[in-house]
């Protein structure tokens, strides 16, 4: 049943959210080439509007940015959907011979992670030379345990704002999943702790790399572009809003249509209908082609020919930014 899903859900997936300065640090990362992948619990697909590449993120839980139906797999954007909540229509397939529900393409509880996660897993961490982990209390599973997957050798950098709880203390915790970290032991020579939000945290470390101004120009710019495009959408659902109320006040008095029945308008963002109409194979959630990427920031590199560029590859895990 869509209608309490899209109730609850309505306010988050129509608000103007901009990424913070954890998020285009992340993206400066991957910009000076020595990102290999970022893993993240998100699903409000902030990391894509700060302008990092899709093919670097792994988005665990999925994302709000784009959806499919749930009958032929038709792709919708994230702005078509916000247009149908702005009118108070449940999303449906634009396809004449379809009346599927468009759903967000994120993981609900009890669904499994999408196959390309524990690809990745496998793929990327055992190449990572660093690991930071940022916002996450690493108690849920399997972010949790993603941690001992990097080498020994591997220096691992936890910023949050509390650290206990990313150790690991039951004994049955550490024979499953390996324990955590060890800051506080004798025997410790790569953990680090920063306790710090994210944003704080990791302007801190962009200015201990020199990055500071770096980052903080690109956050301004970035915002106001944002502020911009904000003020457009919104100037032009001003404009948009008395013809949609003419076109409900033309429905005649004594007829109850439900909102989500409500004829829907060709919206000038989604292409128009296709004809004839075809059937796709059941997408996957979250499904997306990606490709290993070296410390260079080429694709398709083979492991150990990064050795050369002796560039730090970085992999990070990102569960909610602080502000």
């Amino acid at each position: 049943n869509p209608v309490p899903y899209y109730t609850v859900r309505k306010e988050l997936l129509l608000g103007n959210y901009k990424p913070t300065p954890c998020h285009y640090f992340i993206r400066m990362l991957a910009e000076k080439g020595v990102l290999l992948r970022h893993f993240t619990q998100n699903i409000d697909g902030l990391e894509r509007v700060a302008g990092i590449d899709p093919d670097l993120l792994m988005e665990a839980h999925g994302s709000n940015q784009v959806g499919h139906c749930m009958e032929c797999s038709k792709k919708y954007t994230n702005l078509w959907i916000r247009d149908c909540l702005k009118r108070d229509e449940i999303p449906k397939c634009t396809l004449e011979c379809c009346t599927g529900t468009i759903r967000p393409d994120t993981v609900f509880f009890g669904e499994p992670l999408p196959k390309r996660f524990s690809e990745l897993v496998d793929q990327d961490f055992e190449q990572c030379d660093l690991l930071i982990v940022l916002g996450t209390s690493l108690k849920v599973q399997p972010f949790a345990s993603l941690i001992i997957k990097v080498p020994e050798e591997t220096p691992r950098l936890y910023i949050n704002l509390e650290k206990n709880a990313s150790e690991a203390k039951h004994p049955l915790t550490i024979l499953v999943f390996g324990g955590g970290f060890k800051f506080d032991d004798e025997d410790n020579y790569r953990d680090v702790f920063l306790e710090s939000a994210c944003d704080d945290g990791c302007t801190r470390l962009a200015e201990l790399i020199g990055w500071k101004d770096e980052l903080t120009n690109l956050v301004a710019s970035e915002h106001a572009r944002l502020d911009k495009e904000f003020l457009e959408e919104a100037q032009k659902e001003a404009t948009e809003l008395p013809t949609q109320m003419s076109h409900q006040l033309s429905i005649k008095a004594d007829t109850k249509v439900p909102p989500n029945q409500i004829p829907m308008k060709t919206n000038p963002r989604e292409s128009p209908k296709q004809k004839p109409c075809h059937t796709e194979k059941k997408a996957e959630i979250s499904k997306a082609t990606i490709t290993s990427v070296s410390a260079s920031g080429s694709s398709n590199q083979k492991p150990g020919n990064d050795k050369k560029k002796q560039q730090t590859k970085l992999s990070t895990k990102h569960m909610k930014t602080k502000k």
